[in-house]
């Protein structure tokens, strides 16, 4: 399977993500939206990110992700599209895009999970759209596009969850 990062985004459809994503941190009042691959890469997000790090946030998402298709494994289930994280002031629900890509929507309890789930489906279904572009576009495809600055986050995270 491709892996995102053996891609390249034109400005174009990069414009077209920004313009879901933003669309969906409005319809959803949600504080942060944002577009990962897989691996945890960062492609795009919206909402009040500054205050966070997106970039360890979204390769611990994508590791959450990746444990939650193991355990539904064991439960003879083919895999979970979608996980809610429910806390005490915020949640976050994030969903399969295709099989490359994790959107996750961080919202406050104001805001009913029904309704996070129905617009995440629609910003899905053009996220596929645009998304699909990118990989028919075999001109712009790179051996290796991992971003050292996100590989060095990655594994500051990495020694944060297993330091003594």
């Amino acid at each position: 399977m491709e892996q995102l990062s053996n891609l390249v985004i034109s400005d174009h459809e990069l414009e077209a993500i920004r313009a879901t994503l933003s669309k969906l941190l409005h319809d959803t009042s949600a504080s942060t939206v944002m577009l990962l691959d897989k691996s945890g890469q960062v492609i795009s997000n919206f909402g009040n990110g500054v205050r966070r790090n997106v970039t360890s946030l979204g390769a611990l998402l994508a590791g959450a992700f990746s444990s939650s298709r193991q355990v539904a494994e064991l439960l003879g289930e083919k895999d979970f599209r979608t996980i809610f994280q429910q806390g005490m002031h915020e949640n976050i629900y994030t969903t399969l895009v295709e099989e490359q890509w994790l959107l996750v929507i961080v919202f406050d309890k104001l805001t009913h999970i029904g309704l996070v789930k129905v617009l995440s489906k629609k910003a899905s279904d053009e996220l596929v759209r645009v998304l699909a572009r990118v990989k028919a576009d075999t001109s712009r495809r790179k051996t290796s596009v991992i971003n050292v600055e996100f590989r060095s986050s990655v594994e500051d995270t990495i020694d944060l969850l297993f330091r003594d």
